[in-house]
């Protein structure tokens, strides 16, 4: 997991103050596994503009390189006419025992589910989306763009029916409110990577989900 969040890291340090990156994580359930999907892309036009090959980044990873992962994860490169990056997909039985496997469930207590969020996972992230500027305009301009690009979980409805509410967990019970919506046979949650700069804030490695 430290691998994958690593290689995230480096995707959003890259496109500081740019809504130019898009993430996608979901998870259902089929056939007694959870199925996990992990999907991260990078603009080919931001590189463009900045005469940089964004296929640098992903040339020669491949699983070996990804580490703590599940053995059977599978990774493939994402490239098209806009976009480059790599999406992840692997399956975990409810009742693994494998250290590795358990980082990547959801765990429940009660009406509560705990969905891993990886992008939370790491300080550094925080980090590489933060907003500091030489002027307030600045400051506001960059907290803008960062405020309009979101990262999506999808949770299928196999997996959790209903959802009264998601958030962050925050100091004080000051929790941050997530927004859910109704894909049909998913729900999906919405995160603006602008609240992954509220450092110290928020609990972001997981997020809880409130069930009917």
């Amino acid at each position: 997991m430290r691998k994958i969040v690593s290689l995230i890291s480096l995707l959003l340090i890259c496109l500081a103050f740019t809504s130019c990156v898009d993430y996608v994580q979901s998870i259902s359930y089929k056939n007694g596994k959870y199925q996990m999907y992990y999907k991260v892309t990078l603009s080919k036009l931001l590189f463009a503009m900045a005469d940089e090959d964004p296929e640098e980044i992903f040339r020669g990873f491949d699983e070996e390189a990804l580490g703590e992962v599940p053995e059977n994860a599978s990774v493939s490169p994402v490239n098209t006419d806009l976009e480059v990056g790599a999406e992840f997909k692997f399956g975990i039985d409810p009742k693994t025992t494998d250290e590795t496997e358990k980082a990547f469930l959801p765990t429940i207590a009660g009406s509560k589910c705990y969905i891993p969020f990886i992008l939370g996972e790491n300080e550094s992230i925080a980090d590489s989306v933060g907003t500091d500027t030489d002027n307030d305009y600045g400051e506001a301009f960059a907290e803008a763009i960062m405020s309009s690009a979101k990262c999506r979980i999808l949770i299928s409805k196999g997996v959790i029916p209903f959802i009264e509410t998601a958030y962050f967990e925050g100091k004080g019970n000051q929790n941050y409110s997530i927004p859910v919506f109704d894909y049909g046979d998913d729900n999906c949650l919405e995160i603006p990577f602008i609240v992954l700069s509220q450092k110290g804030m928020y609990r972001t490695d997981r997020v809880v989900v409130i069930r009917k």
